[in-house]
């Protein structure tokens, strides 16, 4: 079978690269049927239960150092692919079971398939694109990952009416990407037979430097701490009585709308105030937490979700701008997944490691928590002010 033609600049190329970013921030979303969960499992505790939204960033961290050597073995269409489908059965079988051992496995799959395609969905975009368009092509990933998360949030609002199960059917949407890349990709040198690929010119201490550690470091405690927004919503609506369960997936929708439309600006905003976009990024993430903390009315609560949303459209691509200005240029995939994998033990560990830390300084209920991590947040964003006064390294 002769090989397609790549047009990377054609829009249904760039769309389908993209639509691997629709699945980023999805698994988590399903926390909104916690408090159906609890219900449903008397018997597990509710910080179990919690552990169900983000057990696949846990199972992601299995292959996603891994992905690009399967890629190379198998073919990295193929990979993307088969990890597409391991997402969308992971995802869509508890639906249709009732034991509790089986969800936690699913949740478990589908993260293994997020494992493969995820690191895909930036390398690829160095691999095609540089300069502006990569910044571009970097703020659009953003975009496209915030679009997922707020669509689908829409979708749960109305599938959690219907209860649990019907919610987690909603995770059919990975047929979406895995119909594009099918159609529409073709990567070069990507083995379509399934023959050897040629060997890596590096290894993993020249892809990893001290930079790229420490910044899987920092997004590890990032995500931890952002992704409480997520889990903690519905129990929050709950303890204060202020919305419904279907209500708080209608308001972290929003958070994903607004996170969609900064990352659109990133570009032109990062060009204007450089590496200090992260600090900056900070510091309204902190400020979001504190205002949905003191919410008295879901108004109050939806303006701190958006004012958190806006600010943190600007800190995925940021994340991934700075590996290039930081990393080996050889480092391709393995650099991309080690920033993943801090991304992902941070999220996969989110609920038992800031509920834990939390505790320890007196912050026990769901406003408790939420105010430690707008804390966090403005720590964070004194320290990396200060960083960036003494940084001389260049916009990428």
């Amino acid at each position: 079978m002769s090989e397609k033609k790549v047009n990377a600049s054609s829009w249904l190329f760039k769309a389908s690269l993209l639509s691997l970013s629709l699945l980023a921030q999805t698994a988590p979303s399903i926390s909104i049927a916690n408090t159906q969960l609890v219900e449903q499992f008397p018997t597990v505790s509710q910080s179990t239960i919690e552990l169900i939204s983000t057990l696949p960033n846990f199972s992601v961290l299995f292959l996603i150092l891994f992905a690009e050597a399967i890629g190379n073995k198998f073919g990295i269409k193929r990979t993307i692919l088969f990890g597409l489908g391991l997402y969308t059965i992971g995802g869509v079988l508890p639906a249709v079971v009732s034991s509790f051992p089986i969800i936690i496995a699913a949740r478990l799959l589908m993260g293994l398939g997020i494992g493969l395609f995820n690191p895909y969905s930036v390398s690829l975009m160095y691999r095609f694109y540089d300069g502006q368009q990569l910044k571009g092509m970097l703020g659009f990933q953003n975009t496209a990952q915030n679009l997922g998360n707020a669509a689908f949030g829409f979708l749960l609002s109305a599938l959690i009416i219907g209860g649990w199960r019907t919610a987690f059917a909603g995770f059919f949407v990975g047929l979406i990407p895995l119909i594009m890349i099918w159609l529409f990709v073709t990567i070069p040198d990507d083995k379509a037979q399934g023959e050897q690929a040629a060997p890596a010119k590096f290894n993993f201490k020249e892809a990893v430097n001290t930079h790229i550690l420490l910044l899987a470091l920092l997004f590890l405690v990032v995500f931890a701490m952002f992704l409480m927004m997520t889990i903690k919503m519905a129990v929050f609506g709950q303890e204060t009585g202020l919305f419904s369960p279907s209500a708080a997936s209608s308001i972290l929708a929003s958070l994903g709308l607004a996170s969609m439309v900064a990352a659109l600006l990133y570009a032109p905003v990062s060009k204007v105030i450089g590496n200090f976009i992260l600090p900056v990024s900070f510091t309204g993430i902190a400020a979001g937490f504190f205002i949905v903390a003191n919410a008295s009315s879901v108004a109050m609560v939806t303006a701190g979700v958006v004012v958190a949303g806006i600010f943190f459209g600007w800190v995925f691509p940021q994340a991934f701008l700075r590996v290039a200005q930081v990393g080996p240029k050889n480092g391709g995939t393995l650099t991309t997944s080690v920033i993943l994998m801090g991304i992902n033990l941070g999220a996969a560990f989110a609920a038992p490691m800031i509920n834990a830390v939390s505790g320890t300084f007196g912050f026990t209920n769901t406003a408790g928590v939420l105010t430690f991590c707008g804390f966090g947040f403005a720590t964070l964003a004194i320290f990396e002010y200060i960083y960036n006064v003494f940084d001389k390294k260049k916009q990428a």
